[in-house]
């Protein structure tokens, strides 16, 4: 079977329909900062913030929006990220897509734009592949694009 056509013909198997969400995993230097800013200037909930034994500092953190965490990301503490050859700081960059509902997506960045205190890196726009997106970047240099399609409804019209 030529590779295209198997590719389109391929089906998931049973035991994976059970899939609820995909939770992003992001890098960041200082996990409370990082919660505050994604509380504060993202509007994201805070799920839950958490520490090892033997440290007072955050370790973990989990943030979301959406009725049921939809969009969740955990946020761990970048340990041990200093380049030996140069002693600067460096930390795996994330990047992530969240779709949001057609009128909420406007509504979001004018929000953001507004307000001011968040890097938005792409303004708003509607592109050739059919999405209508934005992007931001966090203060440890991760990326989140705001999107919804162009054609045929996004999830949250109705909201």
């Amino acid at each position: 079977m030529e590779e295209k056509a198997q590719l389109e013909a391929s089906e998931q198997h049973p035991l994976l329909r059970s899939a609820r969400k995909i939770i992003a995993k992001f890098k960041c230097l200082d996990v409370r900062r990082t919660a505050l800013f994604y509380v504060n200037d993202l509007h994201f909930k805070l799920g839950g913030m958490h520490t090892q034994e033997d440290e007072t500092e955050p370790y973990m953190a989990s943030l979301f929006i959406g009725r049921h965490a939809d969009a969740n990301i955990y946020f761990f503490r970048a340990d041990n990220v200093t380049d030996q050859a140069t002693t600067n700081v460096v930390i795996p960059k994330g990047e992530l897509m969240i779709s949001l509902g057609t009128k909420q997506l406007d509504d979001y960045y004018n929000l953001l734009k507004e307000e001011g205190r968040v890097n938005i890196v792409d303004p708003i726009e509607d592109k050739p592949w059919g999405y209508r997106q934005f992007e931001i970047e966090d203060l440890d240099g991760n990326k989140i694009q705001f999107f919804r399609f162009l054609e045929g409804g996004t999830p949250g019209d109705d909201d």
